[in-house]
């Protein structure tokens, strides 16, 4: 008797799918609103369902070409949840839009993609779920419909054609070298013993994918004009829940799976000098950015470095990791909702941060809402994000790597220039009197309040560990 598929394995994905079905269906029938809504419900009930089926007790469990349990499945939910946000936040400008219920589509099956990524024990659905997620991103920034957002997707697409190109590769060497299968357990062994150059060539080849596909240093190029000019509320997807599954699946890949043996402790090296790298070119090149955006897209950067050092760290940097990835998403998706909200309350506004001056006094809630965010990504107490760093930091020292935590915390005080200028334009920069706004305020709407709820749970992840320690709040997020 074939065994029963698990369903916290296939019920998420099943509900996000079947709301993108019928929001298509609908949208084919001229009724955008609802297939926006239905989008949205199938998002909020994939999450719901991941985060109450999920058994955070158990480790988990290889069922052919996925695996189940903890982690696999309450990580996905939160990927679910984040692109819920997103389409929530853009669902004016979405059920305005000709293309909208097709790019909010888009976010849902991205969505599925990366709960694949996340649950993938197998090179083949690893390709897959990879190569899917890189053809969502191009059509999100592609859809924005400007000539710059083209522009950007352009460029998107060919280097993420020489990153699937790598990824080709360096799963062929694993195949070959791993006795013919494609099983992370299977090819695991196997691998272990294989040729150390050729084996090294396949390392270092899917690292180079998964850093191109998280906008890692030297691979980073496509990440700020990609964020710079598509849709917020797009990117705001972009620029989370895409990247928890990445560094998941590299976590699980480089810690838990093909790359485990000590004959890949080389991996620490690699990894350590990619987060070290992207660390100092996104905090330093944050601080050249007038585009709000842009700068964000820089953000990124620098803080994927401190995922890839947590990896590096070893098995001490497996919590860290999660951790720090679960607060780094929540805050870049806050974050991007907080711009489309912004361009509610000011109409017109060209997303710089020479012209967002007065914005926290013409809209006081999206201002302490910022002031969340910016503290959260910056890694200040009282804010998620501070834990995720904090983790990072205690990884690196256990690890030895005390010149790595330095370096670490140098950059995380050069991100705060950039971080910092957001809120001094906003709380204490005069008005732009030239900035094109209409004569009555406008209310921030749905954008506002989802970066209200957003600021409020970063607050209280911020808090309440401070009570309760932080293993009972994050570990139902765990591995």
């Amino acid at each position: 008797m074939d065994p029963v598929v698990p369903v916290v394995l296939w019920l998420p994905a099943a509900l996000a799918i079947g709301g993108a079905v019928l929001g298509l269906i609908a949208d084919a029938l001229d009724a955008r609103p609802a297939a926006l809504a239905l989008m949205i419900l199938g998002l909020t009930g994939a999450a719901v369902s991941g985060f109450a089926t999920a058994p955070t007790e158990a480790p988990g469990i290889v069922f052919e070409m996925l695996a189940y349990g903890a982690g696999f499945s309450s990580l996905p939910a939160l990927g679910y949840a984040l692109a819920a946000f997103a389409l929530i936040a853009g669902y004016r400008r979405y059920v305005g839009w000709d293309r909208g219920p097709a790019m909010a589509g888009l976010v849902v099956f991205g969505a599925v993609f990366g709960h694949a990524l996340i649950a993938a024990a197998d090179l083949l659905v690893l390709f897959v779920s990879l190569s899917g997620l890189a053809m969502v991103g191009y059509a999100l920034v592609a859809g924005a419909g400007t000539r710059r957002s083209e522009e950007s997707a352009i460029r998107y697409l060919v280097q993420g054609s020489v990153a699937t190109g790598l990824t080709l590769y360096g799963i062929a060497l694993v195949f070959g070298f791993g006795g013919g299968t494609t099983s992370y357990v299977s090819a695991a062994a196997t691998l272990a013993m294989a040729e150390s150059q050729p084996a090294l060539l396949a390392l270092g080849l899917i690292l180079s994918a998964f850093a191109f596909k998280l906008g890692a240093f030297p691979f980073h190029s496509w990440a700020p004009d990609a964020y710079e000019n598509a849709d917020a509320p797009s990117v705001a997807f972009l620029s989370s829940a895409p990247k928890v599954a990445a560094v998941t699946a590299l976590l699980i890949v480089v810690r838990g799976a093909l790359f485990a043996s000590d004959s890949f402790s080389v991996s620490g090296n690699l990894l350590a000098a990619l987060g070290l790298g992207s660390l100092l070119f996104g905090s330093f090149g944050m601080l050249r950015q007038d585009s709000l955006a842009r700068l964000l897209g820089y953000s990124g950067i620098a803080q994927v470095g401190y995922a890839l050092l947590a990896i590096g760290a070893g098995i001490v940097g497996i919590q860290a990791t999660i951790i720090f990835i679960v607060t780094y998403a929540i805050g870049a998706c806050a974050a991007f909702v907080a711009i489309e909200a912004a361009g509610r309350v000011r109409p017109g506004w060209n997303g710089t941060l020479t012209t967002m001056g007065g914005l926290a006094r013409r809209s006081p809630l999206l201002g302490a809402s910022l002031v969340a965010i910016m503290l959260s990504l910056t890694g200040i107490p009282l804010f998620a994000g501070f834990w995720g760093k904090l983790y990072v930091f205690v990884a690196l020292v256990e690890s030895g790597s005390l010149w790595l935590a330095l370096a670490a915390g140098v950059a995380a005080v050069v991100s705060f220039g950039g971080y910092g200028r957001v809120l001094k334009v906003a709380y204490f920069d005069p008005t732009d009197d030239d900035a094109p706004d209409v004569a009555e305020p406008q209310r921030g709407g749905a954008p506002l309040v989802v970066a209200v709820v957003l600021a409020l749970v970063i607050l209280g992840l911020g808090i309440v560990p401070l009570f309760t320690g932080v293993g009972s709040v994050f570990s139902v997020f765990g591995l």
